[in-house]
């Protein structure tokens, strides 16, 4: 049965915004939702207080982001509604207020990326589990190549959700990717189908609690996602900043190393791990926004230069 009885939600922002390119600086927390002929966005998302799947539709209009909830079964009610506002407000970073950004650092070296990226927001997880996937795949990847495997996981184990247009899927929960782990073979993921397996496993199994993370400080819940296969420190702070939305934890790359390294220090390369730190020490409570941007920049405009 395709999806009906939308209901609408204009949910206002602090600052600058621009939904398009905050969605496809490959550095989030999830795949880029399918878009229509309408530039109108889908994706399922789950209400955080009873896991009840919702399709929401999203597009921006001024500066708002127009939210539309779609439920399969029964209709949501005012309290389901009044979650997804506030999820979907933290999702799309809603509440962060980029003028402030752009003020605090209008001297910056990074201030020539502000006309580049203005309006981009950092998004922060709606299914954490979604999002510690997502940050594997990240590794040794393109920003497409892992959006094309998060995206072929959705559709070989994700619940499906007829729309107009196409049909949108859900991402698996832990249990569920575990039983089906055959079936990664099919989405190409190389070396990082083990990995993937593995802390599947031990997220299913309860031996790392994602939900729990959120109000440990970054040190210690970065302790313990390095006890999972396959995350290493980059992977780690992805998740992080990404997905939990802790803004003291940048992940680093080449693109940071690069960028890092020639505003900071001469064009001298630095290590990934000087890197990360100068970033939290110049930037401070903004160096997960700092990274973003840097990064944004750096691969889309410093190096076609």
């Amino acid at each position: 049965m395709v999806m009906d009885n939308w209901i609408t939600l204009n949910l206002t922002t602090q600052g600058p915004f621009n939904l398009k390119h905050t969605l496809e600086t490959g550095h989030s927390s999830f795949p880029i939702p399918r878009s229509d002929k309408s530039n109108r966005y889908y994706m399922v998302v789950n209400i955080p207080s009873t896991n009840r799947k919702v399709v929401t539709r999203f597009f921006q209009k001024g500066s708002k982001l127009i939210v539309e909830l779609a439920a399969h079964t029964m209709p949501l009610s005012e309290s389901d509604i009044k979650e997804m506002r506030n999820l979907m407000r933290r999702t799309f970073g809603l509440h962060m207020n980029l003028l402030e950004f752009y003020e605090i650092f209008k001297k910056d070296p990074i201030a020539p990326s502000f006309s580049h990226c203005k309006g981009i927001k950092l998004t922060c997880a709606h299914d954490l589990f979604e999002s510690l996937i997502s940050s594997i795949l990240t590794q040794n990847s393109s920003v497409w190549k892992w959006i094309g495997q998060a995206r072929r996981i959705k559709e070989l184990m994700g619940d499906k959700f007829p729309t107009d247009h196409f049909m949108v899927y859900s991402f698996p929960d832990p249990k569920k990717l575990y039983r089906y782990k055959h079936l990664l073979k099919e989405a190409k993921l190389g070396y990082r189908e083990e990995y993937v397996i593995e802390s599947t496993e031990d997220i299913a199994n309860y031996q790392i609690r994602l939900e729990k993370m959120r109000t440990m400080p970054t040190l210690v819940a970065k302790k313990e996602l390095l006890k999972l296969k396959g995350i290493g420190p980059k992977v780690a702070d992805m998740f992080l900043l990404y997905g939990l939305g802790k803004l003291d934890a940048p992940p680093t790359d080449i693109w940071i190393q690069r960028g890092v390294s020639k505003i900071f220090f001469r064009g001298k390369e630095k290590s990934l791990e000087e890197c990360r730190e100068k970033l939290v020490e110049h930037y401070g409570k903004w160096a997960g926004l700092a990274q973003l941007y840097m990064f944004d920049w750096m691969r889309n405009t410093v190096q076609k230069k």
